[in-house]
């Protein structure tokens, strides 16, 4: 991926993400966050293949990618489950993981992003989405992570 261009949102326009976010929200039950075992895959099968879950590990802090999504792997073109984020080899998409992250963990709510870029000559537009889970209701765990592309990808 090079060259991009981002605005953040706080509501999600793409139809799936939207979707998203009213069973993450519903999974919550008057918790700020719901926990990993409160989200079952089978209940966003409509788009499981664009979602990724990412570990968040502390002192210090780093992320590992715990399962993701065969979109993903067709989009960067590797299977990158199970790798942590310092490993991935393209440092634009790298940094823009991280500073998602960041932001998340201090914003302590859903973030919507919706970006252009270039990937493989091609320009990719779409809606990113980053929820965070917690296990203990205080400690953001694992950040949710799908995306909603404006055209089939």
């Amino acid at each position: 991926m090079t060259g991009s261009s981002a605005e953040t949102a706080d509501q999600p326009r793409h139809a799936d993400l939207l979707r998203l976010l009213a069973y993450w929200q519903a999974r919550c039950n008057g918790r700020a966050f719901p926990r990993r075992a409160d989200i079952d895959p089978l209940d966003f099968a409509f788009m499981l293949d664009r979602v990724a879950l990412t570990e968040i590990h502390e002192a210090p802090r780093r992320y590992r990618l715990r399962v993701v999504g065969s979109w993903w792997a067709r989009l960067v073109g590797f299977e990158s489950t199970g790798m942590w984020i310092e490993d991935w080899p393209h440092e634009n998409q790298r940094r823009i993981s991280v500073e998602a992250y960041e932001r998340l963990i201090a914003a302590r709510r859903p973030l919507c992003t919706r970006r252009d870029a270039w990937v493989d000559d091609r320009k990719l537009s779409y809606e990113i989405m980053h929820l965070p889970l917690s296990e203990d209701g205080a400690r953001i765990s694992m950040i949710m992570t799908a995306i909603g592309p404006d055209a089939p990808g």
